[in-house]
């Protein structure tokens, strides 16, 4: 029924205001009058509507965000997914970062003005979301509304905003049908007025009580006002008067949160689903059309809730039934796991959880496999294996390593005591993999050995199998056996063909710079880059940087800084997650320095000494703190490298494994010291010390540097073979390119522009003066593909890029484009931020006039 005051007024606000809040009990018709009134709006205003669902946090209220955003093809420069991994951060600076970005990223829409609806924020009461909206209401500009319906009053600062203005609310008494409305509805469908205006009275004006009776139920039940016993009553007598197959379908269907034909057909077997929808819906009975494609309805919360109170009292098991089979067929796992526990199924729920997660935390869900672990009853939770086996995971992703090393060992306890030895031995080698990685690498081995050799067709056992092996080489300084184990976990990976594997390991940067690894280097980015359409997160911004790594310890400096400069909008593009960010920090050093930027490379390097984060555990930030040092030493920063060991004794105090070959880098960065502190003397002999130990004290391609600078050393005390002797070893490993030399560029450049007198070959003197010169030739990238005939209109953009933009400026949407270029939506949205970012424009109307104007 039509209310063009209200319907004015409430179109009006949506036009103007930054918050409208329709606040009112269930049934007063919030939703309805909220799509009348934005089905008004004039031309070139937008609506991003999201329906929330009990128990919908922050995570996927973001999530149906951005899919309700997703037709305006907004300008994003930090993806979604990543505004997701800020806006649920610990870290209240990427709160607001987050908020920020997406707040300019709406008023730099192609419409006049928009509109966010939430319906059902009542559904929501984590405080993380109701924060996120605060800090969203307190930025947003003129450009765009919220319009929130909810039941009850939200915890918003709402008076500031009344304050200001810029709130308008509708509350129970602006949403109860006045007498001359019910009048209006109700005669006309054939009640005489004495009896309209005793139901009037009886509802006193509320919208689901008037639209009940109309429905049939009118006056039967004698006196007093309609509750929510009432409406209970009332909805019994409107079934009653529906056709029985109907009311069998509607009470059956009740248990899904959505309703299309093919899922209410696997749900009860009926092959009439499609009718029984359209009936409901021409009835109009408490449905709301929610999809087109395919046709979706969503019952009323009242209704349903009657519904299902109807099935558990009169039907109970049946109904109990009912919500294990629509568990089966739904495909949302958050959806599915809350039906499962609704109907008393926690194991299954668990086991469910497990078999998905991997999936999940592959595409960026970690926060919301955490979550749906905390969704079960804490005794419960301790006791099930599969909890904790997802769990430590999870928490592993997060770096939170402590707990996820409790939660796995647990895991393996309960696989065990339930006869469940390959997932025990699944949780057992997870834990392996983890321990190693983190400096407990004898722990790490003595499980490998209890447990043996997984079968063949357990995939992921082998591959944390192989992927223990890489990590203990790395923390044993066995930097040599880095290659083979590397190739022999990527053939696992491979072997498995399932994209989420790859997000197993990412190279580390110590990992990088290992002897021989640099083809495995490649293999990995170009098979993550491939992975990357299904998973936004991460890999799209590591598996450049390693490349990157791979050209820089090559020596291909000029494709080293072009790495350096996609890696910092990369970063942001992801979220800045905490492992892309460590490992930009280090990749930003290490290029600056080599470059010679001193100010910057040291900037880089104190960062990523000081912000390891804590939660790693283990050895992680003792690596940080000997990348810091070397690039103190690098820069000639003696106050910097003195910090950097004042640091690592307290480091190497702490962990579990301590052995004395893992000193071995330490006394390298003690030489350093000795050398920029005039012991010239006692820096040879710490380097020569180091050196005894040459593949453990390798760590950053120490070895090369070490050589490097003793070379010097002998060379200006006039002892040209020695100085020979001590490059040669290194000169000798050509392919690899100068790698931790590059820490004593300088050094390199002076010992290529010596005369040797033959006491290094041509060949030696020619690497030589190959890795001093800096820039080499590129190599293959495994980047993208070269683009269809199109041409470069400015250097800036790739050819890619600029292919991207023309079909832009012909109006074409990320879809379109997607389609065209055969890329995903998720790819297409990287390069059109990759256009703005470099052209600095804000929109994509902006990008279009700017190629428009080149075709000139």
């Amino acid at each position: 029924m039509s209310r063009p005051a209200l319907e004015q007024r409430l179109v009006r606000a949506l036009a103007d205001q930054r918050l409208v809040l329709l606040c009112a009990p269930g049934g007063c018709g919030k939703t309805a009058l909220l799509v009348r009134a934005l089905d008004q709006l004039p031309a070139g205003h937008g609506v991003a509507w999201v329906t929330l669902d009990d128990g919908d946090d922050l995570d996927r209220l973001l999530q149906c965000l951005w899919h309700a955003l997703e037709p305006f093809d907004l300008p994003w420069r930090i993806s979604p997914e990543g505004l997701s991994a800020m806006a649920a951060s610990r870290e209240p600076q990427q709160q607001r970062e987050a908020t920020d970005a997406l707040v300019n990223t709406l008023e730099a829409c192609e419409f006049e003005h928009g509109v966010i609806a939430l319906d059902d924020l009542h559904h929501v009461d984590d405080p993380e979301s109701l924060a996120f909206l605060d800090r969203l209401l307190s930025r947003l500009g003129k450009r765009w509304t919220l319009a929130i319906a909810t039941r009850h009053e939200p915890a918003l600062r709402l008076a500031r905003l009344r304050a200001a203005g810029l709130l308008t609310e509708l509350r129970t008494a602006d949403l109860q049908f006045s007498r001359d409305e019910a009048l209006a509805m109700l005669v006309p469908a054939g009640l005489d007025a004495a009896t309209a205006e005793a139901l009037h009275r009886r509802t006193q004006g509320w919208p689901a009580g008037l639209r009940l009776a109309l429905g049939g139920a009118g006056g039967a039940r004698p006196g007093g006002a309609i509750d929510r016993q009432a409406f209970d009553f009332l909805t019994s007598e409107v079934l009653e008067h529906l056709e029985p197959g109907l009311r069998e379908f509607l009470l059956q269907t009740s248990v899904l949160h959505e309703l299309d034909a093919a899922r209410c057909e696997a749900l009860t077997g009926d092959a009439r689903a499609w009718a029984r929808l359209d009936v409901l819906e021409r009835l109009d009975l408490f449905v709301t059309v929610v999809d087109e494609h395919p046709r979706t309805l969503k019952l009323h919360d009242l209704f349903r809730d009657a519904l299902q109170h109807r099935m558990k009292v009169e039907r109970h098991r049946e109904f109990i039934a009912l919500l294990a089979r629509a568990a089966d067929i739904e495909t949302d796992l958050v959806r599915s796991q809350s039906l499962l526990l609704a109907a008393g199924c926690p194991e299954e729920a668990a086991a469910r959880l497990r078999e998905r997660s991997l999936r999940l935390l592959f595409e960026g869900g970690v926060r919301t496999v955490v979550r749906l672990v905390e969704q079960f009853p804490p005794d419960f939770a301790r006791g099930n294996a599969d909890l904790q086996d997802v769990a430590g995971y999870a928490k592993w992703r997060l770096w939170r390593n402590a707990e996820a090393a409790r939660h796995l060992e647990t895991a393996e306890r309960l696989h065990r005591e339930r006869g469940d030895e390959r997932s025990a031995r699944l949780a057992a080698l997870r834990r392996a993999a983890m321990l190693a990685g983190i400096g407990r690498p004898a722990a790490a081995r003595e499980t490998l050995q209890q447990i043996g050799e997984p079968g063949p067709d357990e995939v992921e056992a082998r591959i944390n199998v192989r992927l223990c092996h890489l990590w203990i080489a790395l923390e044993e300084g066995a930097f040599r056996r880095v290659a083979p184990c590397l190739d022999a976990l990527l053939g696992e990976i491979e072997q498995a063909q399932q994209p989420e594997h790859w997000a197993v390991m990412v190279p580390s940067p110590r990992l990088t710079a290992c002897p021989g690894v640099g083809p495995m280097l490649l293999r990995w980015a170009d098979a993550a880059s491939l992975a990357e359409a299904e998973s936004p997160l991460l890999l799209s911004a590591l598996a450049p940087m390693t490349r990157g790594w791979r050209a820089l310890w090559a020596g291909r400096l000029d494709e080293a800084e072009q790495g350096l400069r996609r890696s910092e909008t990369d970063e942001r593009w992801v979220g800045h997650p905490p492992i892309v960010h460590s490992h930009r920090l280090a990749f930003t050093a290490v290029v600056h320095m080599a470059l010679g930027r001193h100010a910057p490379a040291l900037e880089a390097a104190r960062a990523h000494g000081y912000e390891f984060p804590a939660s790693y555990g283990g050895r992680g930030p003792s690596y940080s703190l000997n990348l810091m040092g070397r690039v103190a030493m690098a820069c000639g920063d003696v106050a910097l490298l003195r910090d950097a060991l004042a640091r690592l004794d307290q480091a190497e105090a702490l962990i579990p494994e301590a052995t004395p070959l893992r000193l071995q880098p330490v006394l390298g960065l003690r030489g350093h010291l000795a050398l920029l502190e005039g012991r010239a003397s006692e820096a040879a002999a710490l380097w020569q010390q180091a050196l005894q130990h040459e593949e453990a004290c390798d760590l950053y391609g120490l070895a090369h540097e070490l050589r490097t600078r003793l070379a010097l050393q002998r060379l200006r005390e006039r002892a040209p073979a020695d100085a020979a002797a001590w490059l040669r070893p290194m000169l000798e490993q050509a392919a690899d390119g100068p790698r931790g030399a590059l820490f004593a560029l300088p050094a390199l450049r002076e010992l290529a522009d010596a005369a040797w007198g033959g006491r290094l070959d041509d060949a030696a003197q020619a690497t030589l003066r190959a890795w001093a010169a800096g820039p080499a030739p590129s190599e293959g990238t495994g980047g993208e593909p070269p683009a269809r005939g199109s041409q470069r209109l400015d250097d800036t953009l790739s050819a890619r890029e600029t292919e991207v933009v023309a079909l832009m400026a012909r109006g074409m949407s990320n879809k379109l484009i997607a389609r065209e270029l055969k890329l995903s939506p998720h790819t297409v949205k990287r390069h059109v931020a990759h256009v703005l970012d470099k052209l600095d424009l804000a929109s994509r109307s902006q990008a279009a006039a700017w190629y428009h104007t080149r075709l000139r």
